[in-house]
């Protein structure tokens, strides 16, 4: 939060510094969020040995997660640098990108529905 003040005390004088400061937090935060992600992960890890399921898909499921969380702090921090047009195309290619990693799971869906009728 103090750095969102201190970004707003900058903008006007100098606003390439703010612009710094702002990314410099979320960068910040950025990090935290994933040192507290390494807990979800092993929770996860930890319950796709228990489960009767391929690691494989779970990995699939953190890397769709991954991909979602980075693409949303790209594209803020382009659309803040007043660049939208470049965090559009980004969360474009993540869209993409997370639906392509989904095939083998909906292909798995397909099968366990077939064999159940």
């Amino acid at each position: 939060m103090s750095a969102v003040f201190l970004a707003l005390l900058f903008r006007k004088e100098k606003g390439e510094l703010s612009l710094l400061i702002a990314v410099a937090a979320a960068i910040l935060i950025f990090g935290y969020v994933l040192a507290k992600l390494r807990i979800i992960t092993e929770f996860l890890s930890g319950l796709a040995d228990k489960l009767p399921i391929e690691k494989t898909y779970l990995t699939a499921l953190l890397k769709m997660l991954g991909i979602t969380y980075a693409a949303d702090f790209i594209s803020s921090i382009c659309s803040e640098a007043g660049y939208g047009a470049v965090g559009s195309q980004i969360e474009l290619f993540a869209k993409i990108s997370i639906i392509a990693l989904a095939v083998p799971e909906l292909m798995y869906l397909i099968q366990v529905i077939e064999n159940f009728f």
